[in-house]
């Protein structure tokens, strides 16, 4: 595939606009204005059906004015839409002097030239052909490097937004001298080294300056440049990491002292004044940033006990819900993630030593499925280039109970030094999910409770003939008593979790300037399972029926119903608040 050159696509516009095609050029519509020859002048006898001529003039030509009237009338098929008034006096010319449009002419004639969405990879040499050109916008391309010395030398504006450009070195080698506007936003500029291509060596006449939404970080190296340019006036850095920093537009404001617009925000005299010294302040402006998470509470859980339902005795079932959220976090404190207090990490510690119980058979681990549910919100992310690799790691609220609603007031200040890894974040946005844990206890048949048949049935008869006894302490008191009476112990199944629902946030915002980002995370409408349903009384009759087999078959009965208990939690989808705020 041949690479398209800015040149290339400049031709191809111009064979698009139809220069030479009706209404514009020469044609039966406009023949006899621009023959080179004498027309001869004669009139043919009326009434043969032939052309009638006057004056060497065709009746079916057009008069320029009517000409015109087809580019711009509403109804006319050659009006093109959203025309610059330079192409649209550009085939105005092409109408009254179509001998005129070649390209040489084109060349000399064109001071802007617009080449949008036209997959240029390259600026080649033969730009500098437009020895009038001073506006150039090549903006929404495929270019990676560009050359200065092919860019045309009167060149006043130079917008190149959204293209592939890495690097500053090869634009600052040759760059028009008289430029006044440069547009490099939406590009992938990172480089600490390309602050030095800012000066007034390169560009001396530039009054306004576009480097938004790219990824410089070094604040400092950057506006100590731009603070040799004199006639800088407006100046975009929002969309870059280093804009995250609280101190950033204050920063800038107190060094570059002729600047009147940042961000596209006017700055004032009250605002100059408020941040008068700030950058000699060193000790107060530090290379981190801190982002404040809050939520609040979530609503819109069912009660997964219904108050007029009679559930059974055993197993005791106890559902705890909490909420989960990614954000980063560097390796050293990943151990520190989820500490929310004491109680938190003794519950911690007890989901592992259940989930290393677990078998194969049994429903997933907690930790498993909360590795699943941070893999498909992109939680497992590459890190960052930075020294201390920062890296998305999942948080963890503290468990609460069942409640409508369940209150958290959760609040916790994040420091982070990684701005890249900060701005990829906010790109990617920020999910919430919220978790049910339901963990079944069951009762633990112990070494008393195992009473053997002949014990038995000597309790019923008693000691002596056929008569009923009990057995009896040294104290004369019933010991079968003080073991009913005595406290039963349990054992606890694995925790069985379940995603209630997850919500994904947008906070691109805040990467655009808005600091503080507040939302309702609906999680759609619950969805309840079928509850357990207690046994008819036909049930009960069979049951008991079976009752006459031996202890052992009765004790293996009961353990295979516990096993294939259907799960009687709700899923849910709840409504939580979150607020985030830089």
């Amino acid at each position: 595939m041949d690479v398209v050159t800015a040149f290339k696509a400049f031709q191809q516009e111009m064979r698009a606009l139809s220069l030479k095609g009706f209404p514009c050029g020469i044609g039966s519509w406009s023949s006899s204005r621009h023959s080179t020859k004498k027309a001869k002048s004669f009139k043919l006898l009326k009434g043969h059906g032939e052309k009638e001529k006057i004056k060497g003039k065709d009746v079916n030509e057009e008069e320029p004015e009517a000409l015109k009237e087809y580019l711009t009338c509403e109804q006319s098929p050659w009006k093109t839409e959203n025309v610059t008034p330079e192409t649209q006096h550009l085939k105005e010319l092409a109408i009254t002097s179509p001998s005129l449009i070649n390209e040489h002419f084109l060349c000399f004639y064109l001071q802007s030239l617009r080449l949008v969405n036209k997959q240029i990879c390259e600026v080649d040499k033969q730009m500098l052909k437009f020895q009038n050109l001073e506006e150039l916008i090549l903006s929404v391309n495929k270019i990676t490097l560009l050359n200065s010395a092919n860019l045309p030398r009167k060149l006043k504006i130079l917008e190149l937004c959204s293209n592939e450009i890495s690097s500053l070195q090869q634009l600052s080698s040759s760059p028009p001298p008289m430029l006044q506007y440069l547009g490099l936003s939406y590009n992938k500029l990172s480089l600490p080294s390309d602050s030095r291509y800012l000066s007034s060596m390169f560009w001396p006449n530039l009054i306004s300056l576009d480097l938004g939404f790219n990824d410089f970080i070094n604040l400092r190296d950057i506006v100590a440049s731009l603070s040799s340019l004199p006639n800088l006036k407006n100046f975009i850095l929002l969309g870059n990491p280093l804009a995250l920093f609280p101190y950033y537009r204050g920063f800038t404001i107190d060094i570059l002292q002729n600047l009147v617009s940042l961000d596209d925000v006017l700055i004032s005299l009250d605002e100059r004044h408020h941040f008068k010294g700030i950058a000699s302040h060193q000790d107060f402006i530090a290379p981190e940033t801190k982002v404040t998470i809050e939520i609040g509470k979530v609503t819109g859980i069912p009660n997964p006990i219904d108050p007029l339902d009679h559930p059974p005795e055993f197993p005791v079932v106890n559902n705890n819900y909490f909420v989960t959220y990614e954000f980063l976090g560097s390796p050293k404190s990943a151990d520190k993630v989820n500490e929310p207090g004491k109680e938190e990490n003794k519950d911690m510690e007890r989901e592992k030593s259940s989930n290393a119980k677990l078998s194969e058979k049994d429903s997933p681990s907690s930790q498993a499925l909360l590795d699943t549910v941070l893999d498909n919100t992109g939680i497992n992310s590459a890190p960052s280039d930075n020294e201390e690799n920062w890296r998305v790691f999942p948080h963890k609220l503290p468990q609460k109970p069942w409640g409508d609603p369940i209150v958290y007031n959760y609040t916790k200040v994040h420091t982070v030094k990684d701005l890249y890894a900060l701005k990829q974040l906010l790109q990617n946005g920020l999910t919430v999910t919220v978790i049910e844990e339901k963990i079944l206890s069951w009762p633990i048949e112990t070494e008393d409770d195992k009473i053997p048949e002949a014990s038995m049935k000597e309790k019923i008869q008693g000691p002596g003939k056929g008569g009923k006894g009990s057995a009896k302490n040294a104290n004369g008191q019933d010991s079968t008593k003080e073991k009913r009476k005595s406290p039963v112990s349990f054992r606890s199944d694995p925790p069985i979790r379940k995603i209630l629902g997850s919500y994904h946030m947008d906070l691109y915002s805040i990467i655009t300037g808005n600091h503080n980002y507040q939302t309702v995370c609906d999680l759609g409408v619950p969805k309840i399972e079928e509850k357990l349903k207690s046994p008819t009384p036909e049930i009960k009759e069979t049951i008991r029926g079976k009752g006459d087999k031996k202890n052992s078959a009765v004790s293996k009965s009961r353990t295979s119903a516990k096993l294939k208990t259907p799960d009687s939690s709700y899923r849910n989808s709840v409504s939580n608040q979150t607020k985030i705020n830089k």
